[in-house]
């Protein structure tokens, strides 16, 4: 063999070692970022009103609104802000949420029709990405808010 077909061989082998590292990397890192769906549990949308604010655990007369989140081509959310955990209650899972929430709308999942994944952010391990669905279904799914 010539010093430029070794060379050659030594290419192809490293390609293909590559070729099959780099899937198997790619899964690790995609089930570190949280692609499990969440399907049990509570799942709560954070809501700031501003103003005065009512008794905690009452009605606010307002709606979780998702008309401002991003949409793909189809017009399903790419990844709303909502607080999750698996099996995870009320108050275990409200632990997280933003202080500039002032009100928050609850619901039990899972969320249908949408895709519920853990997505933790620093300060919120209950933080998770809420996708794959329409604002407006997301709207009439997660209903009237409460004051925290």
């Amino acid at each position: 063999m010539t010093s430029r077909s070794v060379s050659l061989a030594c290419l192809l082998a490293l390609g293909m070692a590559c070729a099959v590292a780099l899937p198997a990397a790619a899964q690790d890192d995609s089930a570190q970022a949280g692609t499990k769906p969440v399907t049990s549990g509570v799942v709560i949308r954070g809501v700031t009103l501003g103003g005065p604010t009512g008794v905690s655990g009452t009605s606010t007369g307002k709606q979780c609104d998702f008309s401002g989140e991003d949409v793909d081509q189809n017009g399903r959310m790419t990844g709303a802000s909502v607080n999750c955990r698996p099996g995870g209650n009320l108050a275990n899972t409200l632990a997280g949420l933003p202080a500039r929430f002032d009100a928050y709308c609850a619901i039990n999942a899972p969320v249908k029709s949408a895709r519920l994944i853990q997505a933790a952010v620093p300060g919120n391990a209950n933080h998770c990405d809420l996708s794959g669905i329409t604002p407006k279904d997301a709207t009439g799914q997660f209903k009237g808010a409460i004051w925290r």
